[in-house]
């Protein structure tokens, strides 16, 4: 019984870590999508308010492409006990 629990606890954490992760990249791929199809569909006249959708796409799709390396490249910080 006492087995389970750094496990239960190492789970928990890695459970927390993907709902975040799946959070934060739905929300940055629908800010994608959005600002994306704002961009494309509609003709701005004022140029400095295009320019600002256009960089509002750019910024959310290198958000995309980060969001998973933040998540997971990083090596984990574990407890003195479980190296």
């Amino acid at each position: 019984m006492s087995d389970e629990n750094p496990k239960s606890g190492l789970l928990l954490r890695r459970r927390s870590k993907v709902i975040g992760f799946i959070i934060a990249e739905a929300s940055a791929i629908g800010l994608l999508f959005l600002a994306g199809s704002f961009a494309v569909s509609s003709r701005l006249t004022d140029s400095t308010l295009a320019f600002s959708v256009n960089i509002l796409t750019i910024a959310a799709a290198v958000a995309v492409a980060i969001i998973p390396i933040a998540f997971f490249a990083v090596a984990p910080i574990l407890p003195r006990g479980e190296r």
